[in-house]
């Protein structure tokens, strides 16, 4: 009884999916839109790099049809305090492109900073079936961002004991950021030319961030979660490390707790720094 029951269900939802089919079915087409059809392109450049000599930034704004003149506004949203952008753009006669300048007010602007931009285009000019906004990034460099401070004792006790050798100290230069103090970099920290494992660096060029811009909660890179490069490969694969704990900056030293940095190759993981000996010694930085 449940068997016919069942049969009886599916050939009733396929009698009634089969007479669906055969139904008409009413069609509304999408609204004629009837404006100039004007649009910005999604291939147009995002991010700039400026300097005190950039001047103006040209990007392109687009129309459909080059019939008649044609000036339309634009309307600026972002840090429209750093930037003099046109109210208006005029296309000539005839042409489907016109540029908008943008002009970065770097007086105004902080060095190694990056502001935004957003223009858009009124819906009278435009049409729901384009792109009628640009949103764009304008950073700010002029010099170096980051500084030589010399060089520091850089004491590893990561990458040779894991191969039973001792824990070795060689100079390495570090720099710190133009304006943010306490954020560190080191210069190819295995790979410079007093490291003993430069033969064993895969990599002619690596910087390695040490955060120490709070001395309590010290850590590599982006985030204490993410895993910085050596460039080391002892045959094993390249070496990585991360941590399992914040290290510490404290008269001049950054160091961390034994076992609170952990370093990887194709092998996995191991604990590093057993002996406690890792150290980043800045007292007599020249």
């Amino acid at each position: 009884m449940k068997l016919y029951k069942l049969f009886s269900a599916i050939g009733l939802i396929a009698a009634m999916s089969f007479t669906a089919c055969t139904d008409e079915v009413d069609y509304t087409p999408a609204p004629e839109v009837s404006t100039p059809g004007v649009y910005f392109s999604s291939e147009e450049e995002v991010n700039f790099t400026i300097d005190a000599q950039a001047g103006a930034q040209v990007i392109t704004l687009y129309r459909l049809s080059g019939e008649g003149e044609l000036t339309v506004p634009i309307a600026a949203a972002g840090d429209t305090d750093k930037f003099t952008v046109p109210a208006s753009v005029t296309f000539a006669s005839g042409a489907t492109s016109a540029p908008v300048s943008i002009t970065p007010l770097v007086d105004a602007m902080e060095n190694f900073a990056t502001y935004s931009l957003n223009l858009t285009i009124d819906d009278e000019f435009t049409s729901p079936y384009i792109l009628n906004a640009w949103e764009g990034t304008f950073t700010f460099a002029e010099g170096e961002e980051w500084i030589t401070i010399g060089n520091c004792q850089y004491t590893d006790d990561m990458c040779g004991p894991l191969f039973s050798n001792p824990c070795f100290t060689w100079a390495v230069e570090i720099q710190e950021h133009y304006n943010t103090a306490g954020l560190y970099r080191l210069v190819n920290p295995y790979g410079c030319a007093t490291s003993p494992f430069r033969s064993y660096c895969t990599l002619s060029e690596n910087y390695v961030v040490v955060n120490a811009t709070n001395p309590s909660k010290v850590f590599f890179g982006d985030n204490p979660n993410a895993r910085t490069t050596t460039g080391v490969d002892m045959g094993y694969g390249v070496m990585t490390f991360g941590l399992q704990a914040f290290g510490a900056l404290a008269d001049g030293k950054i160091t961390w707790p034994v076992k609170g940095l952990v370093i990887y190759d194709n092998d996995g993981g191991y604990y590093a720094n057993q002996s406690g000996a890792f150290c980043i010694d800045l007292t007599g930085l020249k």
